[in-house]
């Protein structure tokens, strides 16, 4: 079912008091009660960007060439997405080239990573293997643990909180590898569950603690759903094995309970995400205007102004580019790593890179370049 992304009313914002700044070691967490007696929490990172692997499959292939009913391309074409990725490999075999890709970027030996974390944003090649175990034995990471993390697209910045609290807590171990692979070719006819398209890709982040040049991720925040937080699915999780039969469809659909549930889930995307830049904005005692950058996740750019509508001074700043498929996890570090090499920022400035995860919540970094 496609969301509607439409208003049924509008809510009130609320202006949040005095922020301040926290003196915190990595990954402690810093609660601030407003004035509005509005509670922001974000865990402290401080942990460098060592680099950016970014792997896309194949020759982009142009949205305009795949076949689809009228009234859903002319939906689709209003999203601004163009072209989109597909592999006929699994989400592993991303997830491994794109590894490699940040290594080789990063200039880093595989004797210098202590951790794997993987971030697959949907179902992994077999269902049930470990990407970070794959990652580790292709590249001959001997040094590294492994760890897998499931949490859709907001998996790969929720994990750098994990990599500073690791970097943290074992400073002699090395280098954290994140790793977030999207294989959605597989999961829904003509590269689109409705609301928009999707694409295959992947993109590797390394995070160290070592000084030198590079952004600095300074803060993790997230905002979680209370209510039809399961909406977005495939008919084949643990719930629904027992009816299973040779035939069953994979393919995700977003299922709300009603009309009324799916637009105060909009609404709540709206408050999750402004509540987010609040979090992160507040306890690093800046103001939304000091965010040169936002990087969203390429779900269409008419969802800009409702998403932003509490910071309408970030719109004209999200440095997303929405001519590409929504890709997963994958997005927010493609743009981030193309704004870093298209439009070096200034140094001091400040990026944000947040994003939805199905429909449960949001998560999202601050960045200082």
């Amino acid at each position: 079912m496609a969301l509607i992304f439409c208003c049924r009313r509008i809510l009130r914002w609320r202006a949040w008091g005095e922020s301040l700044v926290t003196g915190m070691p990595p990954g402690t967490w810093s609660q601030i009660m407003t004035t509005n007696n509005d509670i922001v929490r974000a865990s402290r990172c401080s942990a460098r960007i060592g680099g950016i692997g970014i792997h896309l499959p194949g020759e982009p292939i142009p949205l305009a060439e795949i076949d689809l009913p009228h009234a859903l391309r002319r939906h689709l074409e209003r999203t601004g997405q163009e072209i989109t990725y597909s592999t006929g490999g699994s989400s592993t075999e991303l997830a491994i080239s794109a590894a490699r890709d940040t290594l080789d970027k990063a200039g880093i030996h595989a004797a210098n990573i202590g951790l794997v974390i993987s971030a697959p944003t949907l179902l992994t090649g077999f269902g049930l293997e470990i990407p970070a175990v794959a990652i580790r034995a292709e590249l001959g990471l001997a040094n590294a643990d492994c760890l897998n993390i499931a949490q859709g697209c907001v998996g790969a910045l929720a994990a750098i909180r994990i990599a500073a609290q690791f970097l943290h807590c074992e400073p002699d171990r090395g280098a954290v590898l994140i790793v977030t692979a999207c294989k959605a070719s597989s999961l829904m006819r003509n590269f689109t569950h409705g609301s928009f398209s999707w694409g295959d890709a992947a993109a590797g982040i390394l995070i160290t603690a070592a000084s030198g040049e590079g952004p600095t991720v300074e803060f993790y925040a997230e905002q979680s759903a209370t209510a039809d937080w399961g909406a977005m699915r495939i008919p084949v999780g643990d719930a629904s094995m027992a009816p299973l039969v040779p035939d069953i469809s994979l393919q995700i659909n977003v299922d709300f309970p009603s009309h009324e549930a799916q637009i105060d889930y909009i609404m709540g995307e709206k408050e999750r995400c402004g509540g987010l830049i609040n979090s992160l904005t507040s306890v690093a005692g800046i103001d939304a205007s000091d965010i040169k950058a936002v990087f969203l996740p390429s779900f269409g750019r008419k969802r800009v102004p409702l998403l932003l509508e509490q910071h309408p001074e970030l719109i004209d700043r999200v440095a997303s580019d929405f001519r590409c498929a929504h890709l997963g996890g994958v997005d927010v570090l493609y743009f981030l790593d193309s704004y870093i090499h298209n439009s070096p920022p200034l140094s001091g400035s400040w990026s944000i890179a947040l994003s939805p995860a199905f429909t449960a919540q949001w998560g999202g970094v601050l960045i200082r370049h």
